[in-house]
């Protein structure tokens, strides 16, 4: 069945739908040896090829959707490109020293999986940390970033104020700042102290919406506190494990993808346990048959059928007798190339 080239190319973890599409429009893209276009559909046995290399074979294979929960350090990478190297544009967190052990890219410390690839869900710059998610379901994280306007998130805040004042300040949930596309308002669900000591104060920021990451910074800086850590803490539903170590990921539960999956507006794909309820008991591997083998010979040795119809019964008695009873063996012999039974009645 047709299905859009940068739709299953997705699904199988090769990119993002926008990514592939501007792939395509860069003619990176090839089905059949000619460059593939805006809207184009792949039919099984066209040959796809990026970068001029096919990976037709990626898209035969069925790869269970999964989603990890990883806990990035600060200034660690998603992948080795120069891009996901940039640090941001803020003197106070390039300032900060980051985490040790860092040079390996998170895709590094993911399990491979074959015929796929992992793609982030809530992507970050190598400055950021926190509760990284990555999936292999193209359509899953496609789904979420266009739903990035409904999904609350939270992050744990560190910044760095003035003097030693005993108590935190407070601070009101609410800025308006200068996004790059205008002036936005923006609205927090709530903004909590969660301790600290000195000029060193931590916060608990929880937003309504996912894509309003730089509000953060500009609601501190405009109550003159500079931000020197922002750690990401949940997305949507998900939080992040206190007992998961920087640098570790942690496969979601049942509920947890489900709910994420609910989250994308996609249906869930089916619990293991489920799809293999459907299977054919006659084809499943390692499956005991209904009688053991020594019980079919002990059977057969005593002279005990068993059938679930009578039908053929008689058919099975008629058989036995016709094997015990006796056959006079004919013998051939050759005439002119030919073999004929010796007993032949035409000699008689």
């Amino acid at each position: 069945m047709p299905e859009r080239l940068q739709k299953i190319l997705a699904r199988h973890g090769l990119g993002s739908r926008r990514e592939i599409e501007r792939w395509i429009v860069e003619g990176r893209i090839t089905i059949n040896l000619k460059p593939a276009q805006i809207g184009a559909q792949f039919i099984p046995g066209d040959r796809i090829a990026i970068d001029g290399k096919e990976v037709t074979a990626r898209l035969n294979i069925e790869v269970a959707p999964q989603v990890l929960m990883f806990h990035k350090a600060q200034g660690q990478p998603i992948v080795h490109d120069a891009r996901s190297k940039q640090l941001p544009l803020d003197d106070a967190e390039i300032a900060v020293e980051h985490e040790p052990d860092t040079a390996e890219a998170v895709i590094d410390r993911l399990p491979a999986i074959r015929g796929s690839r992992w793609v982030p869900i809530n992507p970050m710059h190598a400055g950021d940390s926190g509760l990284l998610l990555m999936t292999n379901d193209g359509n899953l994280s496609y789904g979420l970033t266009r739903r990035k306007r409904w999904i609350s998130t939270a992050y744990m805040v560190r910044v760095l104020a003035p003097g030693n004042s005993e108590a935190p300040p407070e601070i009101p949930p609410h800025v308006s700042y200068d996004s790059g596309r205008g002036a936005e308002e923006v609205d927090f669900t709530s903004v909590e102290p969660s301790g600290g000591e000195g000029s060193n104060l931590w916060y608990r920021v929880e937003l309504p919406r996912a894509d309003h990451r730089a509000a953060v910074r500009a609601l501190f800086e405009s109550r003159d506190l500079k931000v020197s850590r922002m750690t990401q803490v949940a997305f949507g539903n998900i939080e992040l494990p206190r007992d998961l170590p920087r640098g570790r990921h942690r496969a979601l539960t049942e509920v947890q993808l489900t709910a994420v999956y609910e989250l994308a507006q996609i249906k869930a794909p089916e619990p293991a346990a489920a799809q293999e309820d459907r299977i054919d008991p006659r084809k499943r591997r390692g499956v005991a048959p209904d009688r053991s083998t020594a019980k079919k010979k002990s059977s057969a040795r005593h002279g005990v059928v068993k059938s679930s119809d009578d039908r053929f019964a008689d058919d099975r008695e008629a058989k036995r007798a016709f094997k015990k009873a006796p056959h006079k063996k004919v013998s051939t012999w050759k005439i002119g190339g030919k073999k004929k039974p010796s007993g032949d009645s035409r000699r008689s």
